[in-house]
């Protein structure tokens, strides 16, 4: 994770210092750090300590910041819920048929769900396990409360979205044969790109980048009986 965000970032800083460098004609010297990269990602997490002095505390797989807001068991497997507005609470109550727990003074609140959570989420997870994960995701959705299933690694890597959107490539390697990469991320209307080769080997491409920093043969044949390349 450092290393994909520090290379992100280290992306954005380098458009941004050709921007600089477009307007201006000077150049400068780019710092990334991979614990920089990294430490935003703890979002609200940090935020809480750093602003409002609220220690983390363990929650599973629990957003702490609403409830019922998290993964929750069905008949058949695992469904993750965000009910974290008023309404969408209501709206999960009055779908899984409990709409006595809207009045019951431990769950009216945001704040009193949230503290009460542990009592909450049996009795959601009573109800959810008279039917599947996929029922309860189409009647959940459909009535505007965001839900999801739990998606295995296979199961994530060959969605529908997924085969839509081509984020997964198909590509020959000339040894290794047919290879499945990611896709680039980013979709542009008027410069379209792809991937047109497979990963290169290690220095596969030295001489060719070293030529075109304006080293010459005998620089390149001197690095390498120095053993530098």
């Amino acid at each position: 994770m450092c290393d994909t965000v520090g290379g992100l970032n280290a992306a954005f800083a380098i458009m941004g210092a050709l921007y600089y460098r477009q307007k201006t004609g000077e150049g400068q010297f780019i710092d990334i750090a991979l614990l920089d990269s990294i430490m935003p990602l703890m979002g609200w997490v940090a935020a809480n300590l750093l602003i409002g002095g609220q220690q983390p505390v363990v929650m599973g797989n629990d957003n702490f910041t609403a409830a019922p807001s998290g993964t929750f068991v069905t008949k058949d497997g695992y469904i993750n819920i965000a009910a974290n507005q008023q309404k969408q609470w209501e709206d999960l109550a009055n779908v899984l048929g409990v709409p006595e727990l809207l009045t019951d003074p431990r769950f009216q609140e945001r704040d009193t769900r949230k503290k009460n959570r542990k009592l909450l989420t049996p009795l959601i997870e009573e109800k959810l396990k008279t039917n599947t994960t996929e029922h309860w995701v189409e009647v959940l959705n459909a009535k505007g409360v965001p839900s999801g299933d739990i998606y295995s690694l296979e199961k994530a890597l060959n969605a529908e979205q997924v085969k839509y959107r081509k984020t997964i490539e198909s590509i020959t390697d000339p040894n290794l044969g047919e290879l499945k990469l990611f896709n680039l991320s980013a979709k542009f209307s008027a410069t379209p790109a792809s991937i047109d080769a497979p990963p290169p080997t290690l220095g596969q491409h030295q001489e060719e980048i070293l030529t075109q920093l304006g080293y010459t043969k005998d620089d390149l044949k001197a690095m390498k009986e120095k053993l530098a390349i």
